[in-house]
């Protein structure tokens, strides 16, 4: 067993970069942008507009994991492919 602390050894630890993936390290930057402003600014609106976007939101994740359960069932579809142009749908079976 080698000395540890020994003063002429490093010592670095070993992390498994095979297992630890980086890809979306940047859709945290890409949230503090675009969606903490996004929020504070609907803070601040009316009771009405607030309303009005909640229910914009509420319709926008309907109107999409609609057409995600559509591109699922019929893949040559005009939906899946309108996902599959914005990079959000299902996994295309080869």
């Amino acid at each position: 067993m080698k000395d540890l602390h020994a003063p002429s050894q490093d010592v670095t630890p070993r992390i498994p970069t095979e297992l630890i993936s980086f890809e979306g390290a940047e859709l945290i930057w890409v949230d503090a942008i675009l969606f903490v402003p996004a929020i504070f600014g609907i803070m601040f609106l009316s009771d009405v507009l607030r309303a009005i976007v909640l229910s914009l939101s509420v319709a926008l994740v309907v109107a999409y994991f609609a057409l995600y359960a559509w591109a699922r069932l019929h893949p040559a579809s005009g939906g899946a492919h309108l996902l599959d142009l914005l990079h959000i749908g299902p996994k295309v079976r080869t």
